[in-house]
């Protein structure tokens, strides 16, 4: 006997929701949409239209308390994560939250104890954790391909002439940090863990949002990591991981590569990923 597919409800109607729910229809077998919802009744019937999702809502408790879902996908701005997670949490409903998925740390603990406290799933939807060409590259440095890693050095910034207004306004979450600097932080943490000091520095608006920032991490084991973000400038994006044999290295786009390279001594190597979607679901060679 097989398993019933996941019941699957989004809560927001915007880009990332719709990317989102676009890959989940690639994954037929085991995922289904059952509901949506939103603030506006219009775009979440719009949605549920595009989709084919049979149940629309105007309001995420609603949506929560329909009975309808087994886990839901928060695409909100930031701000509204926590209320939205744990509402959900405490009905026994498994959340997937995009990042970042609180705004404070304090937030963030007390999610995972209403979780805990009700056995249910609560993940935050840090895609590049999932890709396999990220976890193909982590499984390398465990192998000790590269020897003990000594440097990360990992980047992500982007300019627009009009950033969108969500990006400059503190009561959303804005800055640089929040948006894009998740990715190379995440990215060091993977590799090296938790440091032991952390300096930065960066350039503020008088409203203290950050456009500019650079980090040092430093660990007791000798290694440090350089990571840069912001909203000024167009960086490479790319990211690696070095060691006394040699580096591991990811690509423009980091975040979600279909290529790794293998720089090590005296060797080059590399390996290629079809992507399914963006990337999140990807299938590696047979």
């Amino acid at each position: 006997m097989g398993i019933d597919r996941v019941r699957w409800g989004i809560v927001a109607t915007g880009n990332i929701s719709t990317q989102f729910t676009r890959d989940l229809g690639l994954l037929t077998d085991d995922a289904v949409v059952t509901a949506v919802s939103s603030r506006s009744r219009q775009n979440a019937d719009r949605f549920a239209a595009e989709f084919g999702i049979p149940n629309a809502y105007d309001d995420y408790r609603k949506l929560i308390d329909s009975g309808q879902v087994d886990v839901i996908y928060i695409g909100t701005p930031h701000p509204q994560h926590y209320a939205v997670a744990r509402t959900a949490l405490q009905a026994g409903i498994a959340v997937l939250c995009e990042k970042p998925v609180t705004l404070t740390a304090r937030q963030a603990r007390d999610l995972i104890a209403v979780a805990a406290q009700h056995k249910v799933l609560f993940a935050e939807a840090m895609w590049m954790r999932t890709n396999p060409v990220i976890r193909a590259l982590f499984d390398d440095l465990a192998g000790g391909v590269i020897g003990e890693p000594q440097q990360v050095v990992a980047d992500f910034a982007f300019y627009k002439p009009s950033l969108p207004s969500r990006l400059l306004d503190p009561a959303l979450g804005g800055g640089s940090l929040m948006d894009g600097g998740i990715y190379p932080m995440t990215f060091a943490y993977m590799a090296l863990g938790r440091p032991a000091e952390v300096k930065a520095v960066g350039s503020l608006t008088e409203d203290g949002i950050d456009l500019n920032v650079a980090m040092a991490w430093r660990y007791d084991t000798g290694a440090v990591a350089a990571l840069t973000c912001g909203l000024r400038s167009q960086n490479p994006w790319v990211a690696s991981i070095s060691g006394p044999e040699g580096s591991l290295q990811l690509p423009h786009r980091f975040h979600h590569p279909s290529t790794t390279c293998a720089r090590l001594l005296p060797e080059r190597s590399g390996s290629t990923y079809p992507r399914m979607g963006l990337g999140t679901t990807m299938r590696q060679p047979q």
